[in-house]
């Protein structure tokens, strides 16, 4: 090839790369609604849709220095030419790759229940500008279902700059073989809140409220509901479409003795599962729980004969728990960045304390978050690992689905 004709292809590519980042990315952040924010949401995208391009700058070049058409200063690095070409690799392995590797991640807690419950808990799914894919949903709810649990949780923090169909991307939830329970994060409760712009165009086609109806999932914002034992369908690894998760379906099974359950008569109440929720301040057009509902749901919670699941979208709702008479109740969070700050300031206090039985990976990493179990003068807390992005696109940890088997 031509010193010339490598030019122009050269050229070329680069030009229509950035062309396709740049365009795309305005699409996408019209997409996303984002009212006063476009600039931020714009080159959030850019960095974003930029991830899926590294391979052809990496081979651009690799070709142009295998032509001798760099500066003689990189082309007489190699040293140089390879820290780039790994950290192109390394930035499309975080944002790309990363978040498809789906994990399970069992754990045992005990609450005194008299039948064991299997639960599934989902953290911090941020459907919107990265995560919440079709192809994502698709490997959630098809793993999920391949699972023997009695329930589904989901803490809050469901979206981050959603587009404007909100039922459309959500509905492929939809698909799931079991009971899901909810809770709205504050974030989540400002999307309730703006939902039309000010010249009174829609900015949301539905509200998430009204999207829970749709998808037949049950929003306990600021109420209890009781958790009976179901009938659990055994898990069937091969109805998992892809292998390596096939392969954890049928090691978490094996590992805890999954097996069919029969439905009791009655279906007896095992735990309470109540949803408690840190209300923003007062915001137009959302109607909040008063202080009298507040006061009742604490009532309920206090008085409670049955073991308590306390489902939450913050870790600092622990501080606003009524006491109960019954053994500790079970708080269930996911690990937002207000969490990390507020369980690492608890354990400098020495307030709380991780559970004795984290894993080796847990305990040893200094990068790990603060996730797992912990105990608390008042409760025992679980912090969900957490499934989607925000902020910067690329992400450093598996997306993870929690299975609790609580006893």
């Amino acid at each position: 090839m031509t010193d010339h004709a490598f030019y122009i292809l050269s050229s070329s590519t680069a030009a229509a790369l950035l062309a396709y980042i740049v365009l795309w990315s305005g699409l996408q952040t019209f997409n996303a609604n984002p009212t006063k924010r476009f600039l931020r949401i714009w080159i959030k995208l850019m960095l974003y849709y930029a991830a899926y391009t590294m391979p052809v700058w990496a081979a651009l070049l690799i070709l142009s220095w295998s032509q001798a058409a760099l500066p003689i200063w990189v082309q007489t690095s190699t040293p140089l030419m390879l820290i780039v070409l790994l950290a192109m690799g390394l930035y499309f392995f975080t944002v790309i790759v990363q978040p498809n590797r789906l994990r399970l991640e069992p754990h045992s807690i005990d609450l005194g229940l008299s039948t064991p419950l299997t639960i599934a808990v989902l953290a911090d799914l941020r459907i919107g500008l990265y995560s919440g894919k079709p192809r994502h949903i698709r490997k959630l709810v098809a793993t999920i279902n391949a699972l023997s649990a009695d329930a589904v949780l989901i803490t809050g923090d469901w979206l981050y700059y959603p587009s404007a169909d909100l039922v459309g991307q959500l509905m492929l939830f939809k698909g799931l073989n079991k009971p899901v329970y909810t809770v709205m994060s504050v974030s989540d409760l400002r999307y309730q809140s703006i939902n039309t712009t000010k010249q009174g165009q829609p900015l949301l086609e539905d509200t998430l409220a009204s999207a829970f109806d749709v998808l037949d999932i049950s929003y306990i914002g600021q109420q209890c509901t009781s958790l009976p034992l179901k009938c659990a369908v055994t898990a069937n690894a091969h109805s998992v479409k892809h292998p390596a998760l096939a392969n954890q379906v049928k090691h978490h099974i094996n590992n805890q003795n999954f097996i069919k359950q029969k439905s009791i008569e009655g279906n007896p109440i095992v735990a309470l599962l109540c949803g408690w929720q840190e209300n923003p301040k007062q915001l137009p057009g959302l109607e909040l729980p008063s202080t009298a509902e507040k006061a009742a749901l604490s009532d309920e919670i206090a008085q409670a004969e049955q073991p308590i699941i306390i489902l939450a979208s913050r870790f600092d709702s622990i501080n606003h728990l009524p006491k109960s008479s019954q053994p500790r109740p079970l708080l269930i969070t996911g690990a937002a960045k207000a969490t990390q700050k507020n369980i690492r300031l608890a354990q400098k206090q020495k307030d709380i304390q991780r559970h004795n039985k984290q894993s080796t990976l847990l305990n040893n990493n200094r990068m790990s978050k603060q996730r797992g179990l912990y105990q608390y003068s008042s409760a025992q807390i679980f912090v969900s690992s957490g499934i989607g992005t925000r902020g910067l696109p690329f992400r450093l940890y598996r997306p993870t689905i929690d299975v609790l088997t609580i006893r």
